[in-house]
């Protein structure tokens, strides 16, 4: 692919420079603008004389941009594609007199609607029109799970004007790209900003932390996890103060949870002191704000491993949204030493071995005459997550794209050196700067805990939680105190003999029980016991005397009296006396007596 690089002086757009400013986008191209904002969408809906097809990743965006477009220029209008927009309001738009006829489009739009709009005049569409995918990079990073996204694919080559472009592309593997050119704009001034990267062990505690720190009025949190937003504003008790941006399905999901301030309709106006965002949000949408705000972005590797970032492309996005500038930029993340990845070079092998095989039986299926052979191989055919990466029976290069990047970025939460090197290598957009945030309490203990699957290995993570929370550094440390407590109460209140066993034997002698039920009961009733003959040690010594012989009859008189006042439940024998005192039991004179001696500072429990 031959590569083009373009100068971008600082304050100026792209319809300001050639060759865009006099020939337009290049047809057969894909455009790499280094920096967000540059005006390269606008370019296309207000500038270029001809029809478009503009193909955005997410509905906020489009109504984003149609609204102001439309606002400023209401005999110019474009048109949105979206719900509630019909084939039918794309054929009336397209009757209008509008010159210049600017359609934007979800992926889903465009094959659902947009096409059947135009399927008249689908000829002189494809010789003339224009057609833009925007955020072209999301085809590779979302295509796993939203096949759609890539279908537009099918007729963008039939087009002839054509481009992709976002500030984050992503490199594409099918060789229908083999003579597209690359265009990069590149910022002739420095555009980096600072950025705080906090490694930490425990996310929602290192929130706090920095929420604690900035003391701000206005803070964005990015956080692509409905689960995750939920558990965040609740631990930190932030409900009241906070609005979720995300889908109606995770708006749904949030108000069944009690979060009932989400929405999946956006504007600054609706945005409280704290705005909380999902992936939705990440890219293309433009937050214009009168304020700068402070931004922090979660990655969650245990709890929501989809909520990982890559400072290649999504951090570098949601950078971007602040048009007006931000305050602060965060970077909030645990590590997973366990991720298990491999490198492109091994993933593309091990991939190409799945595919190889996949094709393999598929043509066994084509040529077996047996019903038990057929239904067998059918099933593998049809049930294999390797057939997801086909699409009309042709390997589907998006989703092998898709495969290799994200064995990239879990690579990137393995450890702390590994996410250093991937924003080393995006330092033209960040001056980062490193700190460790980390916890007794860490997110793998409350996975361990939320992952084991019998009861013995929950007791056991269970008191080693406990143990956690009740050393004086967990009892101390600057997670919420409260949030700590509700969560160690919780764990009482669920596993009582683990807590009561906990208290009363330590983790060390709990441990030795083998976390069985039964011995762990036995155990409890042997320390509860000691416990009590221990406390009764004091009231016991204090009415005897050391060296001196007492009758078994004073004996079993003057401890019973000794409970008595202690308020124990015990049934007093005067055998109990050598549980306080050193000595013997003998006959004296045909009496029973006991001979005491010193008194014990460590007492017996039987």
């Amino acid at each position: 692919m031959k590569s083009n690089t373009i100068n971008l002086p600082k304050d100026t757009y792209i319809s300001d420079i050639e060759p865009f400013k006099s020939k337009g986008i290049p047809t057969n191209s894909i455009v790499h603008k280094e920096i967000t904002g540059c005006g390269i969408t606008t370019f296309e809906i207000r500038f270029a004389k001809h029809h478009s097809i503009i193909i955005l990743p997410n509905v906020p965006v489009i109504k984003g941009k149609v609204a102001e477009h439309n606002k400023r220029y209401p005999d110019d209008k474009i048109i949105g594609v979206h719900k509630g927009i019909d084939i039918e309001d794309v054929e009336e738009y397209i009757d209008s007199d509008v010159q210049y006829k600017k359609i934007l489009t979800t992926p889903e739009g465009f094959i659902n609607k947009v096409m059947p709009a135009l399927d008249s005049i689908w000829l002189t569409v494809q010789e003339s029109w224009f057609l833009l995918y925007d955020e072209c990079e999301r085809i590779i990073t979302d295509v796993s799970y939203r096949g759609k996204i890539a279908a537009p694919l099918e007729v963008f080559f039939e087009f002839k004007n054509k481009a992709l472009v976002s500030a984050t592309t992503l490199n594409y593997s099918d060789p229908r790209f083999k003579d597209f050119e690359r265009y990069d704009i590149v910022p002739d001034y420095d555009f980096s900003q600072p950025l705080k990267v906090i490694s930490t062990n425990n996310v929602i505690a290192a929130v706090k932390s920095i929420l604690d720190e900035l003391q701000s009025e206005h803070v964005c949190i990015f956080f692509n996890s409905t689960k995750g937003i939920y558990a965040l504003t609740k631990t930190l008790d932030i409900v009241k103060q906070s609005k979720a941006f995300c889908s109606y399905d995770s708006a749904k999901k949030l108000w069944l949870r009690g979060l009932s301030n989400a929405t999946d309709e956006f504007t600054v106006e609706d945005m409280p002191k704290y705005s909380l965002f999902t992936s939705r949000y990440f890219s293309a949408v433009d937050i214009n704000l009168d304020y700068n705000p402070d931004v922090i972005m979660i990655s969650d590797v245990f709890f929501a491993d989809h909520s990982i970032l890559d400072p290649r492309t999504e951090v570098i996005q949601i950078a971007g949204r602040f048009r007006n500038g931000l305050n602060s930029l965060t970077h909030i993340t645990n590590f997973n030493p366990n991720i298990e990845y491999r490198n492109e070079a091994d993933e593309l092998v091990y991939l190409n071995g799945c595919l190889d095989t996949y094709e393999h039986i598929v043509h066994l299926l084509r040529n077996a005459d047996h019903p038990g052979v057929q239904e067998t191989l059918k099933f593998f055919v049809e049930k294999s997550p390797i057939a997801g990466f086909y699409t009309n029976g042709i390997r589907n290069h998006f989703m092998i794209d898709n495969d290799l990047n994200a064995e990239r970025v879990k690579c990137y939460y393995q450890q702390q050196q590994n996410l250093k090197s991937a924003y080393d290598g995006v330092s033209k957009h960040f001056i980062a700067v490193y700190l460790d945030e980390n916890y007794p309490i860490a997110d793998e203990d409350l996975f361990q805990l939320a992952a084991k699957t019998t009861k013995r290995e929950k007791h056991a993570q269970v008191a080693i939680l406990l143990e956690k929370y009740s050393s004086k550094v967990g009892s101390s440390y600057k997670f919420l105190s409260e949030a700590a407590r509700k969560h160690k109460d919780e764990l009482i209140f669920k596993y009582p003999l683990i807590a009561k066993a906990h208290n009363l034997l330590g983790l060390q002698k709990l441990q030795e029980t083998g976390f069985k039920n039964k011995e762990i009961q036995k155990a409890v009733r042997a320390a509860t016991k000691y416990n009590e003959i221990a406390r009764l040690k004091p009231f016991v010594q204090a009415v005897f005397e050391e060296h001196t012989v007492y009758e078994d009859t004073k004996v079993k008189a003057l401890i019973e009296s000794a409970y008595t006042k202690a308020g124990s439940n015990f049934n007093s024998t005067s055998a109990h006396i050598l549980r306080y005192f050193d000595g013997q039991r003998t006959t004296r004179n045909a009496v029973n007596v006991y001979v005491l001696k010193n008194k014990r500072d460590e007492v017996k429990s039987k």
